[in-house]
C-alpha cells in the first residue's frame, strides 16, 4: 500500500519479556494511528580496550570506527531491554569503565538516527484496534503531513472541600465544534445541548471519561490544567476506583510535579499543553497569568465571575447550589477562553512546527539540550565519533556574559538602537564554532578574537545555521511566523546549550569563545561610532544606542541606514584582514527614541545597566518604551507601575514633574488607590522551609493557610498593613501608605529627580517642614 504520512503526537517505550518496545502514536491521513518497534535494541558505547570487563546482560558487542572525543576506539554494547542497559551502565561505573551515550532516550535515538523531526512516512501494513491504525515493525522515515488535529479544551468546577461539581467541555476541529457542561444535581436529567445533570460524581466522571475517549481529541487544552484540573480528576478517579486511563489504546495518564519546574501530564497518544506556560514559551508576557487577565488582553473578554480567592470559590458554591445554569455558563465560558487563546496566538500550530524544526516530540520541546542531541548526535557519529553521558561533563567555570557597556546616564534626544541580527548564530556560523569543530582544530583553523581555534573545513553546526538562516528569511516573505519563531528559538538556544555543563557537549571553549567574541564585536562597533563622531550613550550585547548629530535630526532613516551600511562594512573588513574570516554578521536599525533616559543605579552615581526609557515616534504615533524598568515588572504593584508610567510621560513631554509628585502622593494617602497596593511573589519552596528568614510574602502565606485551612500555590497575593503583609484574598484594613510611599513610589521618583540635583524627600518633607 501507499506510505502513510503523519505527525508524531507522543513516543514512549516499555521494556517487555520479548524485549524493548517503541511505541509512536501518530495522527495520520487515515486517522489516528500507533506505531509500534520490537526489533529496536537499546545501545551504549565503550572503549575497545575495556575487554577483560564482564557485561552483564548483554546480547552483543560490535566493534565500530568510532572513537570518543578523545580518540578511543569503542565498541557498540547491545541489550534486550532499556532496563538491562541501565543495569549494565550502573556495574560498569563501579567498576570504573566508562560510557558513552548511556542516557539518551531510546526513542529519541530511534527518531534521530532517521532524521524524523515530526513529520513521518510509514511504510508497512496496520490492523484496527478500535480507533487505532496499528503498525508493527514497519519502515519510518522523514516524511510530510498536513496536520488537522481535534482539540479539547476542559475545565473542572470544585467547591472549598474538594467536592466536584461540574466539568465543562469544548472540543472543536477544522470542521466540527461540540460543547457540554456534565454536573452534579439530584437528577440524571438533559436540560439543554450544552447541560446534562448527573447523579454522582462517580457519573460526572464516567460520562467524561466516556465522551473523551469516543471524541478521541490529539490535544487536551486547559489552564493550570496538570497542576489543578487534571491532578484533582487523578484523586477522584482513584476514590471511586475507576482506571484514570484517557490515553489511546487504554493506557495511563502519568502526572507528575518536578520540584521547581512545574507540573508535567503524560496521555500516550494525545498532547496536554497547559495554557500559562506554553504562553511564556512563546516570549507571551503580561501583568499574571490569570485567565482573566490573559483573556481579557488577547480577546476583550473577561471571566464571568471577576472576584478572586474565597469570594469567587463562595460565589461557584451558591450558583451549584441555587443557580445551576450560570455555574454551567461560566464553566463552558472557561473553556471556550482557553479554546479561543489558543486559536488567537495559534500556539498549537507554533507547538506543531516547533517539533518539526528540533525533532522533539510537543511535551519534549522544552528540552533544548535534547533538541541538540537530535542535532549533533547522528552526525557527529557519521563524522566517526561518539560523545560522553552528560554526568561525565568536566564542570568548568562559566563563561563571561555579553559586554554592556556603563550607561551615560541622563536624559537625551535622537538615540537610535542598531542591533546584530542574530548575534550569538552568526559568530558560530562566522568563526566556525561548534564542538566538532573543537576537536578537529588542527585541520585549517580560523582563531576568534579570544584566542580560541576552531576547524575552517571540519564543522557540523555552522551549516545548520547557514539552513536555518535561509529557511527564516523564506519564512518571513511568504509570512509564515510560526517558522519564523521556532527558527528563532531553536537558534538561539545553541549558545546557552554548549555553555550549559548539562549538555553532552559541553566544553569550556565554546561558551567563551562565543560570548568572548560577541564582546570583542560590540567593543570595535562602539569605537567605530566613536570614531566618525556618533556619541555611544550605551550598549548591552548585541545592541549600541547611537546619539544622533544635531544635523541628522531631519533625516534620521536616512542616517540609520547609512550608519547601518557603513559599520557592516567596517566589521565585515575588519575581520576578514584580521582573522582571514568571512563575516555573517549583520547590524540592522531597530528604532529611533525622540527622547531616551538612562537612570542611576540605586546607592550609586554610575548608570543602572539593562534599564532605560524612551518615547518612539512612528507614523505621527507616541509611544512609551520601558526596559528593566519596574513598570515592565512582574513584583512591583499597580500603584507604583501607574505612578512611573505617568512620571515619565510627564518627563517626555516637559510636564511639571513636581507638582504630580506631590499630587500623586497625596491621592495614594486619600486612599484613592487602594485597589492598586496588592503585591504578587512567588513561592521558590514550601512555606515550611522557610525557617530562619521568613519575607513579607511568606508571613502572608502563612496567614492565609492558617485561616483558611487551604494551601497556598505557587504565588501569593498580599498588602502592607499596619501589622504587616496580609493576604490579598481575605479581609483586610489598615494599609501602611506610609510603606508604599516610602518602597514603591519614593525611588521611582529619585531615579528621575537626580537629573534636576532633586530628590523626593526635597518635595515631600520639604512642603511638610513649611506647614511649621
Amino acid at each position: 500500500m501507499n506510505d502513510i504520512n503523519g505527525f508524531i503526537l507522543s513516543s514512549h517505550y516499555n521494556d517487555t519479556r520479548n524485549g524493548m518496545e517503541l511505541h509512536f502514536y501518530v495522527t495520520t491521513n487515515i486517522g489516528p494511528a500507533k506505531v509500534v518497534i520490537t526489533d529496536f535494541r537499546p545501545v551504549f558505547f565503550i572503549e575497545t580496550n575495556s575487554k577483560h570487563i564482564d557485561i552483564p546482560n548483554m546480547v552483543e558487542r560490535k566493534t565500530l570506527q568510532l572513537k570518543s572525543f578523545t580518540g578511543q576506539q569503542v565498541d557498540a554494547i547491545y541489550f534486550k531491554n532499556q532496563g538491562d542497559l541501565f543495569s549494565a551502565k550502573d556495574t560498569l561505573a563501579n567498576a570504573g569503565v566508562r560510557t558513552y551515550e548511556s542516557d539518551v532516550r531510546p526513542t529519541e535515538r530511534y527518531l534521530m538516527e532517521r532524521f524524523i523531526n515530526g513529520d513521518i512516512s510509514i511504510e508497512g501494513q496496520f490492523h484496527e484496534q478500535g480507533k487505532l491504525k496499528v503498525f508493527l515493525n514497519p519502515n519510518l522515515k522523514k516524511g510530510k503531513s498536513a496536520v488537522a488535529p481535534k482539540v479539547l479544551s476542559f475545565d473542572i468546577e470544585t467547591s472549598m472541600k474538594d467536592d466536584l461539581f461540574s466539568i465543562g467541555v469544548h472540543y472543536f476541529s477544522n470542521s466540527a465544534e461540540s460543547k457540554k457542561v456534565y454536573m452534579v444535581a439530584d437528577e440524571d436529567k438533559v436540560i439543554n445541548q450544552e447541560l446534562t445533570y448527573y447523579k454522582s460524581e462517580r457519573d460526572v466522571l464516567l460520562a467524561f471519561k466516556s465522551d473523551l475517549l469516543e471524541e478521541d481529541p490529539d490535544f487536551i487544552l486547559g489552564w493550570h490544567v496538570v497542576g489543578f484540573d487534571l491532578m484533582f480528576l487523578e484523586k477522584k478517579y482513584m476514590q471511586y476506583n475507576i482506571p484514570f486511563n484517557f490515553g489511546r489504546d487504554g493506557e495511563k495518564n502519568r502526572l507528575v510535579e518536578r520540584k521547581g519546574i512545574g507540573f508535567f501530564a503524560t496521555i500516550p497518544g494525545r498532547v496536554v499543553l497547559d495554557g500559562p506556560p506554553v504562553l511564556r514559551g512563546a516570549f507571551y508576557s503580561f501583568e499574571n497569568f490569570k485567565l482573566d487577565t490573559v483573556a481579557s488582553e488577547l480577546l476583550g473578554i473577561g471571566k464571568d465571575i471577576n472576584e478572586g480567592g474565597a469570594n469567587k470559590v463562595a460565589e461557584i458554591e451558591r450558583r451549584f447550589r441555587e443557580d445551576k445554569l450560570a455555574l454551567a455558563k461560566y464553566n463552558l465560558l472557561d473553556c471556550t477562553l482557553v479554546s479561543d487563546i489558543f486559536k488567537k496566538t495559534e500556539l498549537i500550530e507554533l507547538c506543531i512546527t516547533r517539533s518539526r524544526i528540533s525533532g522533539m516530540v510537543i511535551d519534549r520541546l522544552g528540552a533544548s539540550t535534547a533538541a541538540f542531541d537530535h542535532l549533533m548526535l547522528p552526525l557527529i557519529h557519521r563524522k566517526g565519533f561518539v560523545a560522553p553521558n552528560v554526568l561525565d561533563i568536566q564542570r568548568e567555570a562559566q563563561a563571561a556574559g555579553g559586554f554592556v557597556m556603563e550607561p551615560k546616564v541622563g536624559l537625551f534626544e535622537n538615540i537610535i538602537v542598531l542591533d546584530f541580527k542574530s548575534l550569538y548564530p552568526s559568530i558560530i556560523k562566522t568563526f566556525k564554532i561548534d564542538p566538532y569543530s573543537r576537536i578537529m582544530s588542527d585541520e585549517s583553523s580560523v582563531e576568534t578574537p579570544t584566542g580560541h581555534r576552531f576547524s575552517k573545513t571540519e564543522h557540523i553546526l555552522p551549516n545548520f545555521i547557514s539552513e536555518l538562516f535561509l529557511k527564516r528569511e523564506q519564512a518571513k516573505q511568504v509570512g509564515d511566523s510560526h517558522l519564523s519563531m521556532a527558527i528563532k528559538i531553536l537558534m538561539n538556544s545553541f549558545y546557552g546549550v554548549m555553555g550549559s555543563p548539562g549538555c553532552r557537549f559541553y566544553h569550556a571553549d565554546l561558551p567563551t569563545a562565543i560570548t568572548g567574541t560577541g564582546q570583542w564585536i560590540l567593543k570595535e562597533a562602539i569605537t567605530y561610532f566613536d570614531s566618525h563622531g556618533y556619541e555611544v550613550i550605551y550598549g548591552d550585547t548585541d545592541s549600541v544606542f547611537v546619539k544622533l548629530k544635531h544635523e541628522d535630526i531631519f533625516k534620521v532613516k536616512e542616517k540609520a541606514k547609512e550608519l547601518v551600511r557603513s559599520s557592516n562594512e567596517f566589521l565585515t573588513k575588519k575581520l576578514k584582514t584580521r582573522f582571514n574570516v568571512d563575516s555573517h554578521l549583520e547590524i540592522e536599525f531597530e528604532k529611533v527614541f525622540k527622547k531616551f533616559f538612562l537612570p542611576k543605579a540605586r546607592g550609586s552615581e554610575g548608570g543602572a545597566k539593562k534599564r532605560y526609557a524612551g518615547l518612539i515616534t512612528e507614523n505621527s504615533k507616541e509611544e512609551l518604551y520601558f526596559a528593566g524598568m519596574e513598570v515592565v515588572r512582574s513584583d512591583w504593584t499597580k500603584v507604583a507601575k501607574k505612578f512611573q508610567y505617568t512620571l515619565f510621560e510627564k518627563l517626555f513631554s516637559d510636564g511639571d514633574l513636581e507638582t504630580y509628585i506631590k499630587d500623586f502622593v497625596n491621592r495614594l494617602k486619600n486612599k484613592e488607590f487602594d485597589d492598586q497596593l496588592i503585591y504578587r511573589k512567588r513561592l521558590t519552596k514550601s512555606i515550611d522551609e522557610y525557617t530562619k528568614v521568613i519575607p513579607a510574602h511568606v508571613r502572608a502565606a502563612i496567614i492565609y493557610r492558617d485561616k483558611t485551612g487551604k494551601k497556598q500555590g505557587k504565588s501569593i497575593e498580599y498588602v502592607m498593613t499596619m501589622n504587616g503583609a496580609y493576604p490579598a484574598k481575605l479581609e483586610y484594613s489598615n494599609i501602611d501608605y506610609d510603606h508604599y510611599i516610602e518602597k514603591q513610589i519614593r525611588p521611582l521618583a529619585d531615579s528621575v529627580l537626580s537629573n534636576y540635583d532633586k530628590s523626593f524627600d526635597d518635595l515631600i518633607i520639604g512642603d511638610q517642614l513649611t506647614l511649621f
